[in-house]
Order: structure tokens, then sequence, then C-alpha cells
């Protein structure tokens, strides 16, 4: 992967663009469709609520997910320690987990649009586009990093994984820098 660029016409908004090599592609957009699915599936699993389908107010999960990976990505509103009452964290979950879905699957759709449908190794955002991928990112290096993988060499081995969160790393970093370009 190339470093992003900041590109800006003179009457034109800012787009980034960066080149993927096929395999960089591929990858990225496989990681980024399997944390869609495990965002999906949570949310199809939550229960149905009557007065939520009544109301037409989302309605989700209680529970924080058991899914460690998913647990990163969707963690409890608030922190070890803190006063609690009764009920507060399960509340806030059911009411906001949906949405919170919702706008991660927005930016994950980004990345998998851009590169599949854009077809080329070259993609090329726009700002808008630019923190919808930022965040993606993040989501993707998070669930990517706690994911349990076996010790040693083999497909799937930490090494092989630290390997793929410096890369995400390194992918979202470069973005940053070129949004940052000009402060």
């Amino acid at each position: 992967m190339k470093s992003w660029k900041r590109k800006r016409g003179l009457s034109r908004a800012a787009k980034y663009t960066t080149t993927f090599e096929p395999v960089e592609r591929e990858v990225l957009a496989d990681l980024a469709a399997t944390v869609s699915e495990a965002l999906i599936r949570r949310c199809q699993s939550a229960p149905k609520d009557e007065l939520a389908e009544l109301t037409g107010m989302p309605s989700g999960h209680k529970e924080p997910p058991k899914e460690k990976e998913l647990a990163r990505l969707l963690p409890n509103f608030e922190r070890d320690g803190d006063e609690e009452y009764e009920g507060d964290n399960q509340l806030l979950r059911s009411l906001h987990e949906t949405d919170i879905c919702a706008a991660k699957l927005e930016h994950l759709n980004l990345i998998i649009w851009a590169l599949g449908e854009q077809g080329s190794e070259t993609v090329v955002i726009t700002e808008d586009e630019a923190h919808g991928w930022l965040q993606a990112l993040n989501d993707v290096r998070i669930y990517l990093a706690s994911s349990d993988v076996q010790d040693g060499p083999g497909p799937h081995s930490a090494e092989d994984r630290d390997v793929l969160v410096d890369w995400l790393g390194f992918n979202q970093d470069s973005l940053l820098q070129a949004m940052m370009g000009d402060l």
C-alpha cells in the first residue's frame, strides 16, 4: 500500500487517494466484511420488544456481547468502579446499541464498496468518506487485535495477526496524516 495523498482541486473539496496491491485489497475487504457480518449477527439476535415495535424506538440487547471481539467494539457504557444505578447500563445498551452498530456498518460498507466497486488498485475517497474510513479501520483493528489465534507458525498465527494489525495502523495513520496535511 502506498501512503494516502490529499488531492485538492481549485473549486472542489479535497479527495484522498492511495494504491493497494491486489492482495491488500482482498485482505482489507475480507476483514471489513468479517466485522460487518459479526455486527449484523449481533443485531439480528436482539430480542424482540413489543413496546419498541409499537413506538418505533430501536431496542437492542441488554447484555454485552459474549464474544470478546464484539465486546471490544460494543463496550459497556459505564466503566468498572463507576457508581451504577440498577439497570443503567442495560437500558443504555438496549436503547443505543442498534444505532451504534448501524453507524459502524455504514463505515465498514464504505471500505467494502471502495475496494470492491471501484475496480482498480487506486482508491479515491471524499473528505466525508475519509472520516468513515478512519472509524472503520479502527473497528477492524480492534476486532482483529481481540481475536483468538493459535500460537506458533501457521496461517492464523498471532504473528500474522500482529502484522495485519500493524498494517491497518499504518493505513489509518497514513490517511490521518493526509487529512491533517494542511494544518
